[in-house]
C-alpha cells in the first residue's frame, strides 16, 4: 500500500502542464526591447525581472508590483500583447 502511494505522489506531484513543459527561460537581458518596452507600457508599475520564451514564439514576462504582487505578461515578439495575468 505505501508504494502505491508513493507511485500516486510521484506521478501527479511530477507531472507539468503542457504550458510548462514548453517554456524556455530567457536571459533577461536577451529579451527584445520591444517586448520589454510593450511589458512596460501595459504594467507601467512593475519591476520586471523573468522572462520565457513560449512553444508559439512569444515571451512571457513577469515582475512584481511595489504591493508584492506578481503579474505576468504574454508578448509577442512584435510587441502585441496577447495576455495579461
Amino acid at each position: 500500500m505505501r508504494w502505491f502511494l508513493l507511485l500516486v505522489v510521484l506521478a501527479v506531484g511530477c507531472d507539468k502542464s503542457p504550458e510548462a513543459r514548453h517554456k524556455d527561460v530567457v536571459p533577461f537581458d536577451q529579451v527584445p526591447a520591444v517586448v520589454l518596452k510593450a511589458a512596460q507600457v501595459k504594467l507601467p508599475n512593475v519591476k520586471f525581472d523573468t522572462a520565457w520564451k513560449t512553444a508559439s514564439g512569444a515571451y512571457e514576462v513577469r515582475g512584481k508590483a511595489k504591493t508584492g504582487k506578481i503579474h505576468d505578461v504574454q508578448v509577442s515578439e512584435a510587441g502585441d500583447i496577447l495576455e495579461v495575468d
